[in-house]
């Protein structure tokens, strides 16, 4: 058994894995299996939350 992850793409080509569904291993164990990556999911328009807070605060009152 694995667990299911969707693959996320974002504008700053970083990637992020976001489970779907926990398998029955990790639900009895709580010990992560390999991600089995069961679909691909692309936000072009907006960065992963690291570069979203990467801004310098003088920016943003600006």
């Amino acid at each position: 058994m694995m667990c299911d992850y969707t693959q996320v793409q974002y504008k700053c080509s970083h990637l992020r894995y976001v489970v779907r569904a926990w398998c029955t291993k990790y639900q009895e164990t709580h010990k992560r299996c390999p991600a089995n990556v069961v679909a691909i999911e692309y936000r072009l328009d907006e960065n992963c939350s690291d570069c979203k807070g990467s801004r310098s605060k003088a920016s943003l009152y600006f």
